[in-house]
């Protein structure tokens, strides 16, 4: 199994950096703890990333929303498309 480093990860999914750290904070994706306790991501969490980046048309987000609210409509997502 290949593991990608966030920078990878970022570069792959046109997601920042600082994206990947907060949905992780927030229990969205999991990387695996490697090397000196350092993220690596695998391909299936790439995809996940993907997905919602692809999916994220869905909600309606305002810009007078909060990233809290934002959150909340992600999570809303990913139960209804099964991530």
């Amino acid at each position: 199994m290949r593991y990608y480093k966030i920078s990878e990860v970022s570069k792959i999914t046109k997601v920042p950096v600082e994206t990947i750290r907060y949905w992780e904070k927030k229990g969205l994706i999991k990387p695996d703890r490697k090397y000196g306790n350092r993220r690596f991501y695998t391909y299936e969490t790439i995809k996940k990333i993907i997905r919602i980046v692809e999916n994220k048309d869905k909600i309606k987000i305002k810009s007078s929303k909060t990233i809290k609210e934002e959150l909340k409509d992600i999570l809303k997502l990913i139960k209804e498309i099964n991530l």
